[in-house]
Parts: C-alpha cells; sequence; structure tokens
C-alpha cells in the first residue's frame, strides 16, 4: 500500500497524473527535436553499422530496387557480420516497408523504448511506497542530457536500458509476492535484457543477488524452485543466440578480443579516468545522492538490490576495462541505476513539502521541478542546435560517385568507412588507425613491420583512398610510402585516392 504521507503531496490524484504525463510529452518532444538530422552526434560508428543493417534487410524484399543496389545492401549488411540479435534494426526494415526509407525512423524507436524504461522507474516507485518521490527520478532519468542524447541513438543500447529497469522492477515485484506469475515475468524480462545487448548481465545479475541473498539462509534460496526457474528462463535466449553466433555463423567469436586489460587494473588513473566519465555522465551531485538513497531504502530489499547493481556495475567496468575509459556509452546502465537510488532521497523531499500547508508550496515543487526540466531541455535542444550533419550527404554520394562503386578498395578513416558505405555506397578494406594500433599494443600484441602489413592488405585492391585528414597526418609512414610510390588520382575537401593497380 502506498505511503500515506506520499499521498498528501497532491489531494487529487489527477493532479501526480497530470504532471507525469508532461514528464512524458516532454521527454518524447526534446528527443523528436531536430529528428531528420543525420546521426553523428553519438558514436555514429555505431549508428552506421545499424543503419546499414536495416537497409540491407529493407532492400531484401525490395524488388523494385536495382539489382546492383540490392546486391550491394545486401553484401554490406551481411558484412557487419553478428553482434547482438538485430532487434531495432528489423523493426527498422519493416516500418520502411510502410513508409519508405528513412534514417530517423531508428532514432524514433530508441526514443520510444527509452520513455518504456522511464514507466518501469514510475512504477518501481509505486512499488516502494514512494509515488512521488519517483517523480523527481522520472524526471531525471527523461532528462540528464546525457541521456538525452543516447536515447536517440540507432543503437540497442537505448532498448537494453529500458528492459534492465523493467527487470528491476519485475525481479523486485518477484521476490516481494513470490508468485509463479512474476517469477516468470522476471525471467522473460531478464531474459530478454540480456539478450538484446549480453553486457546487461552484470547488473542485473549483482542486482538478483542481492534480492537473493535478502532473503537470509543460503540453504533457503537454494531450495527454491522458483529461483532456478528464474535462472533457467533467463539464460535460455542468449545460451541459444551465443551457440548460433559462436558455432553456426562464428561472427561472434572476435567479440571476445582486446575487451579485458589487465594492465589497465594496475594504473592508478585508470579509476579516476572512470571515475570521472561516470560522474560527467550522471552528474556527481546525483551519483552521490544516489548512494546517499541506499541508507533511506525502508527495507533490505531494494537497498541489497541496487547495492547489487552498483556492484555488477563494478565488474563490467573491470571486464570492459578498455571501453569503459574510451566509451562512454558503456555506462548507461548507471542512469537507471542512479534514478532509483534518488528515488527515496526525491520521497525525503517531497515529504517536507507535503507537510507544509496550503495549495502555494505543492505548486512552487511542481513549477520548480518543471523549470529544472526546461532548463534540461533547453540544454539538450542547444546542443543539437549547435551541431548540424545533413550538409555531409551530398558530400559522402559525390565521393561514392568518384570511386565508382564497381572499385576495389582499402579506406583509412575516422569511422570505419560507414558514412562512404551509407550515402555513397561503396565499402572496402579498413586501414588500422592510430587508436586501433594503440589498443593493440596495450593489449601486448606485437606490431608488425609497415612494408608487411602494407602489401598484404593491399593485395587485390584498386585505390587507396583516405577521408580522415587527423589520421592521413598522423601516419607520416603511410603517407610518404603513397606519395612515394603511387599515383594521386583524385584529391579534394578531406579527401585523397591513389591508385593502387600497376
Amino acid at each position: 500500500m502506498e505511503d500515506k504521507v506520499s499521498q498528501k503531496l497532491f489531494s487529487k490524484p489527477w493532479l501526480t497524473t497530470a504532471l507525469v504525463a508532461v514528464l512524458f510529452i516532454a521527454a518524447l518532444g526534446i528527443r523528436l527535436y531536430d529528428l531528420t538530422d543525420l546521426p553523428n552526434d553519438f558514436y555514429m560508428v555505431r549508428q552506421y553499422r545499424s543503419l546499414l543493417i536495416a537497409r540491407g534487410m529493407y532492400y531484401t524484399h525490395l524488388p523494385t530496387a536495382p539489382q546492383w543496389q540490392r546486391d550491394r545492401a545486401i553484401a554490406q549488411w551481411k558484412g557487419e557480420g553478428l553482434i547482438e540479435p538485430p532487434i531495432m534494426e528489423s523493426l527498422a526494415a519493416l516500418t520502411y516497408h510502410i513508409i519508405g526509407e528513412h534514417i530517423w525512423v531508428g532514432r524514433v524507436y530508441a526514443s520510444l523504448f527509452w520513455l518504456a524504461g522511464g514507466l518501469a522507474i514510475w512504477l518501481m516507485a509505486k512499488e516502494l511506497s514512494m509515488r512521488e518521490g519517483g517523480i523527481i527520478a522520472l524526471a531525471y532519468f527523461f532528462f540528464l542530457p546525457f541521456g538525452v542524447t543516447a536515447s536517440r541513438a540507432f543503437m540497442p543500447d537505448s532498448l537494453m536500458t529500458a528492459l534492465l529497469v523493467w527487470s528491476l522492477w519485475a525481479l523486485y515485484r518477484w521476490e516481494t509476492r513470490h508468485t509463479w506469475k512474476t517469477a516468470v515475468l522476471a525471467g522473460i524480462l531478464t531474459g530478454a535484457a540480456i539478450l538484446v545487448k549480453s553486457v546487461a548481465v552484470f547488473p542485473l545479475l549483482g542486482a538478483a543477488a542481492g534480492l537473493v541473498l535478502s532473503r537470509g539462509a543460503v540453504k533457503r534460496f537454494l531450495a527454491d524452485k522458483q529461483t532456478w526457474v528464474v535462472a533457467g528462463i533467463t539464460a535460455i535466449p542468449t545460451v541459444i543466440f551465443y551457440i548460433y553466433g559462436l558455432f553456426i555463423v562464428g561472427t561472434l567469436q572476435g567479440q571476445f578480443a582486446l575487451r579485458f586489460l589487465p594492465a589497465l587494473l594496475k594504473d592508478p588513473s585508470f579509476y579516476g579516468r572512470w571515475l570521472f566519465i561516470a560522474a560527467g555522465i550522471v552528474s556527481f551531485a546525483a551519483m552521490f545522492l544516489s548512494l546517499a538513497g541506499i541508507l533511506l531504502f525502508r527495507e533490505n530489499k531494494p537497498r541489497l538490490m541496487i547495492i547489487g547493481a552498483w556492484f555488477g556495475y563494478i565488474v563490467f567496468g573491470f571486464a570492459f576495462s578498455y571501453y569503459f575509459i574510451t566509451h562512454e556509452y558503456y555506462h548507461l546502465s548507471l542512469i537507471p541505476i542512479v534514478a532509483i537510488g534518488l528515488i527515496p532521497v526525491a520521497d525525503l523531499l517531497v515529504r517536507q513539502v507535503a507537510q507544509q500547508k496550503g495549495w502555494l508550496w505543492r505548486a512552487m515543487f511542481a513549477g520548480l521541478l518543471l523549470f529544472g526540466v526546461a532548463m534540461k531541455m533547453w540544454e539538450s535542444r542547444n546542443t543539437m542546435v549547435t551541431n548540424q550533419y545533413r550538409n555531409e550527404v551530398p558530400y559522402w554520394q559525390d565521393l561514392g560517385k568518384r570511386i565508382g562503386t564497381e572499385k576495389n578498395i582499402i579506406e583509412l578513416s575516422g569511422d570505419y568507412g560507414y558514412r562512404l558505405a551509407y550515402f555513397g555506397w561503396v565499402s572496402g578494406a579498413q586501414w588500422s588507425t592510430n587508436a586501433d594500433e594503440a589498443l593493440r599494443a596495450l593489449a601486448g600484441q606485437a606490431q608488425p613491420d609497415f612494408a608487411t602489413t602494407f602489401t598484404g592488405q593491399i593485395a587485390g585492391k584498386d585505390l587507396f583512398v583516405i577521408t580522415s585528414p587527423p589520421e592521413w597526418e598522423n601516419q607520416p609512414e603511410l603517407r610518404e610510402y603513397l606519395t612515394a610510390y603511387y599515383p594521386l588520382i583524385d584529391q579534394g575537401d578531406g579527401y585523397w585516392i591513389f591508385d593502387l593497380r600497376p
């Protein structure tokens, strides 16, 4: 039953519902702002990868397309391999068949999934009998600037984050009710979250362990049939997917390379960078208030669940040490963890407001909340307006025509050739960037000599295409070798094309 003090914030329930509805509408609105711009604002390599996969799926069943385009689109899709189940890409491809191919379709799906995760935050607050405190946690989850940007990205992470929150809600409901219905639901949602992106296993396994340990005696949960059913339902989808990816198609094997780098764990600066990246994403204030909120939960179950989720997040950072300090979106699972930790802190604040007599204090609370939301929306809006990428499309289309879709190329680029592939319909092998070489060196891999590497990689290639001036500038050995031995047949704004043919 909901806390009576918490219910007194608004005398009429519809006022709370209206405030929550405003948050949902505003959250959707800011995510649909500047909808048609290119997805270059947030880890575009991953987003263009999804775009190529979705387009390949779409063109497979598009008989009206020219045959060469169908063949190229399908080849680009298949060339991406399998990392996660292409759920969002499949949804986008199906939508293309209804409304046509639009680059913003994936952005809409990602935004809607994030909003669905917000609904789970709200339901979790109700489960904790802290409904009004959940309003502030919901506002944080919806309007955190990094979350706004990340939740618009055509990547599986938005869906994973939403399912992670729903899984925490379902696991908590199962632990408090302990019925077969809630057990099955918890297993399905947790299994779905891990299937969408396997790294969700870290915070979810930690949270589940915290909930189970809250029962006390070890024998008690080991003998519980429901615990084993939840674990089995959770594991089955991902186990099947990994059997398929590792032993049937084989493309998942490379996903385990260069992930765990023990050398980083010995470097004190690694932990400092980790802390400042994480706190910069979720905000220092929110992080420490959320950690304090762990002490304010009224029962051990939610307290140990969030402690377990934090522990899982930390283990995740050790397992993916390099990516934790180079890829900010690896910290996305921390946002819902912090949001749930904020619920008891926010509830304490709301209790103080609710104890004041008169409607003025409640109106001031709602006004301050909406003013804070408006400020964060304006901050996100300014970021979108400042960064405009639409004018890049003609550039990559023209470059694709200059190269020719029939050419066999090797490319040095800052985006692994994805924009040239998507807009210019030209795909090729990739020459290693400086960041790639630095990662291999960090992993202790031997560096082959330049001549051997160059000869092996240009074999059978027609052209060497450079589309990244910084990489071109920072690889003097490659630059000197190409300019000395191969003719420069085309050069323009930010690109160089060398002829590799005899």
